[in-house]
């Protein structure tokens, strides 16, 4: 099986941040709560990078809203 490069992608939903995130095999989840706030989305992304991207020999990209990157 091919590795691809990661991806995570952080958006509003309503009042609040859902994530989707796909691994370097395609595995991965969508609709995860990422928090109430940009401050706890932030957090979110961030850990997430650190399972999916940082792991990964292809590296990854994040998407995310731009209150949720200035948080």
């Amino acid at each position: 099986m091919n590795k691809q490069p990661s991806t995570i992608i952080i958006r509003k939903r309503g009042s609040t941040y859902v994530a989707d995130a796909t691994g370097c095999f395609g595995g991965g989840y969508s609709g995860a709560a990422a928090g109430d706030t940009p401050e706890e989305a932030a957090l979110f992304a961030l850990h997430e990078k650190g399972m999916y991207i940082n792991t990964n020999p292809l590296g990854g990209e994040m998407y995310l809203p731009a209150e949720v990157r200035e948080a």
